[in-house]
This record gives C-alpha cells, sequence and structure tokens, in this order.
C-alpha cells in the first residue's frame, strides 16, 4: 500500500513483511530527506511497525547536516516507537555508501540493524526477525501456560 509519493521517495507499507519500506529513487534536497524520514516514521506509528526496510540504492549523499540531524533528531524520535529491525539495502554508490554507514552505526541499542548489497536479501533478512520473534512468543506463551498448570496443582 502506498503510502507517499514525492520524486525522490516512496514510503509504502508492505503488508506481507509488515514492514515500513522506504524506496529511495535520487538524491535527496535536505527539506526532501527530512521530510521523507519524518514520512516514515509517521507511517511506523500509525501501524505500530516494528519493521523497516530502506532500500538506499539511488539516495545519492547525505549532506553532514542531514546525517546530524539524523542522528540528534529522528533517531531518538524513532526509537521512541516499536521500531526494532531495520534492513537497509546500501546505495551503489561509494561516497553515498560512507555516509550512509555513519548513520547506521548510530542507531540506538533497542534497535536492530542490517546492511545489505540487494533488496532480496534484505527482505529475507526482515522475514527471519519476524519468525524468530513469533517463536520467541510462542515459547514464552508455553512457560506461561506450564507456569500456570504447576501453580493449579500445587
Amino acid at each position: 500500500m502506498e503510502y507517499y509519493e514525492s520524486p525522490v521517495l516512496t514510503i509504502e507499507w508492505d503488508e506481507e513483511l509488515q514492514a515500513v519500506t522506504m524506496n529511495w529513487h535520487d538524491f535527496a534536497r535536505s527539506e526532501q530527506y527530512r521530510e521523507g524520514l519524518d514520512k516514515g516514521l509517521a507511517l511506523v506509528k500509525e501501524k505500530n511497525a516494528s519493521y523497516w526496510l530502506a532500500d538506499l540504492r539511488d539516495l545519492g549523499t547525505v549532506s553532514q547536516e542531514d546525517q546530524q540531524w539524523t542522528q540528534e533528531n529522528w533517531h531518538p524520535r524513532a526509537f521512541e516507537t516499536d521500531l526494532s529491525y531495520m534492513a537497509i539495502v546500501q546505495p551503489t554508490s561509494v561516497i553515498t555508501n560512507l555516509s550512509v554507514d555513519d548513520l547506521v552505526q548510530e542507531v540506538g541499542s533497542n534497535v536492530t540493524s542490517h546492511m545489505f548489497d540487494n533488496r532480496p536479501d534484505a527482505e529475507g533478512w526482515l522475514r527471519e526477525q519476524q519468525q524468530d520473534r513469533q517463536q520467541d512468543h510462542q515459547e514464552q506463551r508455553s512457560l506461561a501456560e506450564k507456569r500456570r498448570e504447576r501453580d493449579r496443582s500445587q
């Protein structure tokens, strides 16, 4: 489901992945970059999303000012949400990749992120995280049920 469209970015809710997807198409000026990240964050909040896929292959270089804004302004707001897993498809440009590497290293301790060379691998990793999370929830429910049964028998 398309949520937001601009000349440089398409944001969608991927029903199958249960993820916000950010598809950058071109270099983003500062206001486009910041608006795009804010729109993506709004969708995270709307959907209570835990998963984020950012395809940065065509993003272009992120300015030093926008990197600082991301780290000081956007990251703290993002880490207050349910966002837990970020899959990032690396930019094709070496220079752009360096600016993105700095941003990814600043991801908070409550968010697990991973960089990928292609989108299918990024999507596969998100699916694995979902399966692991579902398995953990099932194990927790099973343990809770066993405790309740034990408590009833005592």
